[in-house]
């Protein structure tokens, strides 16, 4: 394990998901380990509708659909997703005029 996180942590960020899935496949006994200590890349993808880029994570995962903070439509798109309330829905709609704002000061 020492050995896999001093590589892991001489390798460029670009190749990280590489290198990260070769270990886990020859070390699966310590796939748990790897995936805590290993930071990777966030992934984005553009929500069309609105031409923003919004982070792929597992909040805002559904089965292989992600949903967009700012269209509250799933990509790829998916029916049956999971929408927040209405007054969630609203606080989020806020929440991103607010870090908008802040992010252009």
């Amino acid at each position: 394990m020492e050995a896999a996180m001093g590589l892991m942590r001489r390798m460029p960020p670009k190749h990280t998901e590489t290198a990260l899935s070769a270990l886990l496949s020859l070390l699966p006994h310590h796939s748990s380990d790897l995936l805590a200590q290993v930071d990777q890349p966030l992934q984005v993808l553009c929500d069309v509708e609105c031409g923003k880029e919004f982070i792929l994570c597992e909040y805002n995962r559904d089965a292989d659909s992600y949903r967009s903070p700012w269209s509250s439509k799933y990509h790829p798109p998916l029916e049956d997703g999971t929408q927040p309330s209405p007054e969630l829905r609203k606080l989020e709609i806020e929440a991103n005029e607010t870090f908008a704002i802040y992010r252009d000061q």
